[in-house]
């Protein structure tokens, strides 16, 4: 048993890609720290397993507590303290296996996740280091419903599946000398939980084990937004370096959609006096002045220019302005400026709301990744092992 709860956390170590069924998924990442759970089994039956063995068998309804102890993790069923240790593993037995999680300290909602929960005490900090063990597709579809709801046709929740275990494989161990290889946050990928969506769930099932890769076969870095308000954004204007398959595209997809158009007004004195800090605007310049008040973006554009050597990033002024999307017109307003900008999202890669009105007039999942992804190939994660191999 010892060598089983230890094999679990090291797995990820060695492997190839065909190998990987099961991912280690940090849950609560960046939340306050949690120092008490219940546990209830929702489907199936778990075993306990701790540093000494097995501790204990649960089954659907029945409840556990488990806290934070100076001593270790204390876990007490109804009755009694079943005891305290240095790991607590719960292992789902049965065929299909799922469980709730009540976070007591602090109070969050309930949630319900398929498969195992690992729990081991912070290396640092007075709180328990929760840890999702999930089978991968079971995984991605968690991940597909909190990213993009239940609403979307079942041909985009495909699409979606594909790439968000493109972008899970790619970024495996982001995580690893935390003990897990992904967080549940939106930096590694957004993950709620079990999905309520059972299309979700068969759509994640059809895809399984279907990624995406470049011509040199590797993993593609499956960079999506909400909008990209008519025109995808070169990697290169976003982060600097230069992907082929992430270049600009033209999507008349998603001009009518929830995301596609925004608005917001500043002060007129807030925005030259911003200029005139980051690229020196001479605010006695009539002519700079009025480039400044009157912009039109007709396509996507890397910087705003007053000449050659006065420029700034529209990504920058997105960030500081709290922007939706760097693609905007500016437009004087007498008193204030008003952006009016399209999009939603850093505008790279796949375009979600453009994708869904694909899906939605009836392109296949293949149609509508290959049009945001030029030159990209889908394989199974199998044959990745072979290629790699040769």
């Amino acid at each position: 048993m010892r060598f089983l709860v230890t094999f679990i956390f090291v797995f990820f170590s060695f492997f190839t890609f065909g190998q990987i069924k099961m991912i280690n998924i940090g849950l609560y990442y960046g939340n306050k720290p949690i120092e008490a759970i219940v546990f209830t089994p929702v489907s199936g039956k778990y075993n306990l397993y701790t540093e000494n063995g097995m501790q204990l068998e649960l089954v659907t309804g029945e409840m556990i507590y488990i806290s934070y102890d100076k001593n270790g993790i204390k876990v007490q069923d109804l009755d009694k303290v079943i005891g305290t240790f240095k790991n607590v593993n719960l292992i789902g037995v049965a065929s299909q296996n799922s469980f709730k999680i009540k976070c007591e300290k602090p109070n969050y909602k309930p949630r319900s996740y398929d498969d195992n929960l690992l729990i081991k005490q912070h290396d640092f900090e007075d709180k328990l280091v929760l840890i999702n063990n999930i089978d991968l597709d079971n995984y991605v579809a968690g991940v597909v419903e909190a990213e993009v709801g239940p609403s979307p046709p079942e041909e985009y929740f495909k699409l979606q599946a594909i790439i968000c275990r493109t972008y899970a494989l790619k970024s495996y161990n982001r995580h690893d000398p935390e003990g897990f290889n992904l967080c549940d946050r939106v930096h590694c990928q957004a993950y709620h939980g079990r999905p309520k969506n059972h299309k979700i769930r068969m759509a994640a099932y059809e895809t399984s084990g279907i990624v995406v890769v470049d011509s040199d076969i590797n993993l593609i870095t499956a960079a999506f937004h909400s909008n990209c308000g008519g025109q995808t954004a070169n990697s290169e204007d976003v982060w600097t370096k230069p992907v082929y398959y992430l270049h600009s595209v033209v999507d008349t997809f998603c001009r009518a959609e929830n995301n596609a158009c925004w608005q917001k007004e500043i002060p007129k004195s807030k925005w030259l006096n911003y200029l005139h800090q980051k690229i020196q605007l001479d605010l006695n310049d009539s002519l700079s002045i009025a480039k400044a008040e009157n912009l039109t973006q007709e396509n996507r554009q890397l910087s705003f220019r007053l000449d050659s050597l006065h420029q700034l990033n529209f990504t920058q002024i997105r960030q500081d302005f709290k922007l939706k999307s760097a693609y905007f017109d500016i437009v004087d307003n007498g008193n204030t400026v008003l952006f009016k900008g399209k999009g939603f999202g850093h505008g790279v890669g796949l375009c979600q709301e453009g994708a869904m009105r694909m899906a939605k007039m009836g392109y296949t999942y293949p149609e509508i990744l290959h049009y945001y992804y030029r030159g990209v190939h889908m394989i199974h994660i199998s044959t990745l092992d072979f290629f790699k191999e040769e």
